[in-house]
């Protein structure tokens, strides 16, 4: 099979923050979650100092504003131990070292492969969705395995191309 793109990048901790935020947080029902969370929070602000707007009294809002503080407080918290865990797993199951990312894209599938574990050869019919974040696009299959690709690693053709290459094959 004819190679048309080439890509190579390190995981570093930068990459799990964005690849975490471009998975769960970017996800449309937490986004959904944490408008409705925003809402209520204003709302509870705006009746904790003008009570006479509302039927609730000033304690009920604090209560509910201190459980939506609450609740956002356990979606950082959680996020930020996915990305350490993650981050050390790497370093502890590669003896300290970061991995190095290559893939390389053919008409038809994804070949992945890093500096210390065996090739993955993923094919495009299992590609769900494509998230693109600030630095990668994140390639999710049907079994939600993610496969980055790192906007300025490419070492065969460009971010650009490989984009649009996404596009025409309907991934975007």
């Amino acid at each position: 099979m004819k190679v048309f793109f080439e890509n190579q990048f390190i995981r570093t901790k930068d990459y799990y923050k964005e690849y975490y935020r471009g998975i769960y947080i970017k996800k449309p029902i937490i986004l959904i979650f944490n408008i409705i969370l925003s809402i209520s929070f204003i709302t509870n602000l705006v009746l904790m100092v003008f009570p006479k707007l509302g039927t609730q009294d000033s304690n009920t809002s604090l209560v509910n504003i201190a459980t939506i503080l609450i609740i956002l407080c356990i979606q950082i918290y959680v996020y930020i131990s996915n990305v350490n865990l993650e981050y050390n797993r790497e370093l502890e199951k590669n003896k300290g070292n970061l991995s190095e990312i290559r893939a390389l894209i053919t008409e038809d599938s994804i070949n992945v492969s890093t500096n210390l574990e065996n090739n993955v050869n993923i094919e495009f019919k299992n590609i769900e969705k494509v998230i693109k974040t600030k630095n990668y696009y994140i390639l999710l299959t049907k079994a939600k395995l993610g496969i980055a690709i790192k906007k300025d690693g490419f070492v065969k053709g460009t971010a650009k191309e490989f984009e649009k290459f996404l596009t025409e094959n309907k991934f975007m």
